[in-house]
């Protein structure tokens, strides 16, 4: 038995798909010790265990969001401040004076988009494990091995069978592409774990003389593959109770959008220019998927509904932790973690942005010669004053610190205008 062969190979994709088939393969054989083999149920399961995994990186996402909302009043007035200065001496400016927001608030601009580049590989790669269930599970890729090899046997090439199957998902064009460079069953199992209940009677009628066990076969994966009187190979049908597949797809994303919006202050901020964007995508993203519903087997869209559901209540649950979070302290928390952080660099957290505009801002010049300074004259200014605090209209910061640098900056660019 080779079902590695046919798990998928992606250099990042294919080592997160094998954990997540370990997964499966475990829970598949914890069911199967108390009579329950089937894999409608294991895909709930197993979806609700995958996504409980990236709860934390869903609240760091989310932790990031509310910290946006936050901060987003001053970086529009900063954006506000530099809308029509296009020159490098403006933009330097209005990067460092970003970057003083984001250092007093001890967010790096990063970590919003870390989570998601961790998430999105695994739910890539969960929808691999999920569309080729036989590849991660012996148990199942045992159904099927026997009747492979009689099929093969048989003169029946792996083509012949993709052809019976309505739905051609990557995994049946990938077997017919591999199947042309090697005999191996693997592939065979491939396609017929794929098979729906017009590809069995196609089968019975390409190959009467294994009609009995095409039979057998067909009656142990329609057990394993029933769930609510539902075949999840089947793909949902208009005129069909599986209609409700896509209706119930549509309806928990919806609620699921919503429910995620409502605890993002920032995506309902209807003077943020990409809230219309966002707004329009959860309006359309549902029917989008409730029709690719149609398009996939029964299972993909369990897979979707239950994700909805899981979201839905993890949202809930989200929001009314950050509703009890004192965010302020929070702040606190994070420009301590980031001190520290640059101290066990062996780095002065109250001087690197300014070492760093030194290096950036010492060549800028303007033409006229009254208005000709060397920008890294200020940050010596600022060195050489006794004082330990500048002030800066109401506010006081610290002498070295970014905050100081741009507030003397953005104090030089009004003086001289």
């Amino acid at each position: 038995m080779n079902v590695i062969l046919t798990t998928y190979q992606g250099a990042i994709l294919g080592p997160i798909a094998r954990v997540l088939g370990y997964i499966l393969q475990a829970l598949y054989a914890l069911l199967s010790n108390f009579g329950i083999e089937n894999t409608g149920i294991c895909i709930i399961i197993f979806t609700f265990i995958v996504n409980a995994l990236m709860i934390p990186m869903q609240v760091k996402q989310q932790k990031f969001s509310k910290m946006s909302a936050i901060m987003n009043p001053e970086l529009q007035e900063i954006q506000k401040k530099y809308k029509n200065k296009k020159d490098q001496a403006s933009q330097q400016k209005m990067s460092l004076e970003t970057q003083a927001v984001y250092q007093k608030y001890g967010v790096s601009p990063a970590s919003g988009c870390l989570p998601m580049l961790i998430t999105f590989p695994i739910i890539f790669a969960l929808y691999r494990v999920i569309y080729n269930i036989p590849a991660y599970v012996p148990q199942v890729y045992d159904i099927y091995s026997g009747l492979a090899e009689k099929i093969q046997a048989a003169g029946v090439t792996v083509e012949e069978l993709a052809n019976m199957v309505t739905a051609k998902t990557y995994v049946i064009t990938d077997a017919v592409q591999a199947a042309k460079e090697s005999k191996d069953i693997s592939y065979f199992v491939d396609v017929l774990g794929q098979f729906n209940t017009s590809a069995w009677s196609g089968l019975v009628d390409k190959c009467p003389a294994l009609e009995s066990v095409i039979t057998s076969v067909a009656d142990e994966s329609r057990h394993i593959n029933s769930f609510l009187g539902l075949n999840i190979a089947d793909t949902p049908g208009i005129k069909s109770i599986s209609i409700i597949i896509p209706v119930l797809s549509v309806i928990t994303q919806i609620l699921s959008m919503k429910i995620s919006m409502a605890g993002n202050a920032q995506a309902m901020d209807s003077s943020n220019p990409t809230a219309a964007s966002m707004k329009m995508m959860n309006n359309v993203m549902p029917f989008v998927s409730g029709l690719m519903c149609f398009m996939f087997p029964i299972g993909v869209g369990i897979y979707w509904i239950v994700g909805n559901v899981f979201r839905i209540f993890q949202s809930l649950g989200i929001n009314l932790y950050f509703k009890r979070m004192d965010m302020e302290a929070e702040v606190r928390k994070n420009v301590e973690k980031t001190k520290k952080r640059y101290e066990k660099m062996g780095v002065d957290p109250n001087t690197t942005m300014q070492e760093i505009a030194k290096k950036r801002t010492s060549t800028i010049t303007t033409d006229s010669k009254n208005q000709k300074t060397n920008l890294s004259k200020n940050v010596n200014s600022v060195k050489n004053s006794k004082s330990n605090y500048k002030t800066g209209g109401n506010k006081k910061y610290k002498e070295g610190s970014i905050a100081s640098y741009a507030n003397m900056m953005a104090r030089d660019s009004n003086d001289k205008k």
